[in-house]
């Protein structure tokens, strides 16, 4: 266009028509990789698809202190990643009160799981819905050690959303980015 359109007493200068013309090529070579980058992110939606559909039946652990209850047992934990001299655990409602108090299985770094029955401290089964696990970790003196809430749980479905892909377990829905760990024995 600039060749059909130069004043002709006025040619377009040799160096700055180079210029233009390699900014055109590098333009086109980011645009042609910004397409192929379009079919990278694609194909990897594809493969977390397929990777999900092949968890069906397995034991998944995930990070999260939210989960389902819908009656029946639940597998709850938490990892140490330092020594604790005391940790408890807590299961709260929606409104944050504390249903029931869970015994702790360890205080040495690592993860540690618990089955739950779903009774709460006043010896009645929890009504269905949405809860939160808290575990509280104490050092020796008494300061608070970060914890992670962990639940484990068999993956019973999935669901393929254009945005992300999910996981369904007793323990309820979960991203597949919450998922830390696959296919453990009981």
């Amino acid at each position: 266009a600039q060749l059909q359109n130069q004043d002709p007493l006025n040619p377009a200068d040799a160096t700055e028509f180079t210029a233009q013309l390699a900014q055109f090529s590098q333009l086109e070579q980011l645009s042609n990789m910004s397409a192929k980058l379009d079919t990278f992110a694609g194909m990897a939606g594809q493969v977390e698809r397929q990777s999900a559909l092949g968890l069906m039946g397995e034991d998944v652990v995930i990070q999260t202190s939210e989960f389902e209850v819908n009656g029946g047992n639940q597998r709850l934990g938490y990892r140490l990643d330092v020594p604790a001299d005391q940790v408890n655990l807590y299961v709260l409602d929606s409104t944050g009160y504390n249903v029931a108090t869970l015994p702790s299985s360890g205080t040495a770094p690592g993860e540690y799981f618990i089955d739950w029955d779903g009774i709460g401290d006043n010896g009645q089964p929890v009504a269905p819905g949405t809860y939160s696990l808290v575990a509280r970790a104490l050092d020796e003196d008494e300061k608070a050690i970060e914890t992670t809430s962990l639940i484990r749980s068999a993956v019973t479905g999935v669901e393929l959303g254009d945005a992300e892909t999910s996981i369904s377990t007793a323990a309820g829905t979960f991203s597949m980015a919450r998922v830390e760990k696959v296919g453990l024995t009981p």
